[in-house]
């Protein structure tokens, strides 16, 4: 019976490893410690943008982000910080007032997932995990192209 109880264990804790954000998992913990999957399957579009607190353009796409998950709470938006130290996030965050789940990649995993290709960088995920948009910058053209796409893509 004891050399049950080793495979028995293995088998309980590695799907528990891939959805708290342990390695080999495609989910990190938000400003408020809450597990946030980041890749994969999801009920509907996702918003991924990735910021950092020395990019200036992006403190004027955040809150873009912010008004716009309050707008469309059917759309699922998540900020990626890609600080070298947690406290670039929380700085984002606290100055900002963002309420939008923001993550810490201090990893990089993410980052090396999606290869942003500069700062900011946003990504549209349809509901199977497909990236189906994707822009870099900061403009109002970028921005309207996006959501435009997403309330195209919503009535579908």
């Amino acid at each position: 019976m004891r050399h049950l109880v080793l495979p028995l264990a293995l088998f309980v804790a590695l799907p528990l490893a891939a959805s708290t954000g342990e390695p080999g998992g495609a989910a990190e913990t938000d400003q408020r410690g809450a597990v946030q999957a980041w890749q994969g399957p999801s009920a509907g579009y996702t918003v991924i943008d990735f910021a950092a607190s020395w990019c200036r353009p992006c403190w004027a796409v955040l809150p873009r982000l912010e008004a716009f998950a309050t707008e469309h709470p059917e759309i699922r938006v998540v900020a990626v910080s890609v600080d070298d130290a947690v406290s670039g996030r929380d700085l984002l965050v606290a100055k900002l007032h963002l309420t939008i789940p923001v993550l810490w990649d201090g990893r990089h995993r993410i980052a090396e997932h999606y290869r942003p290709a500069a700062m900011p960088s946003t990504f549209v995920l349809d509901p199977s995990g497909a990236i189906v948009y994707r822009h870099t910058g900061s403009t109002l053209e970028d921005w309207d192209a996006m959501v435009a796409f997403l309330a195209d893509a919503t009535k579908r």
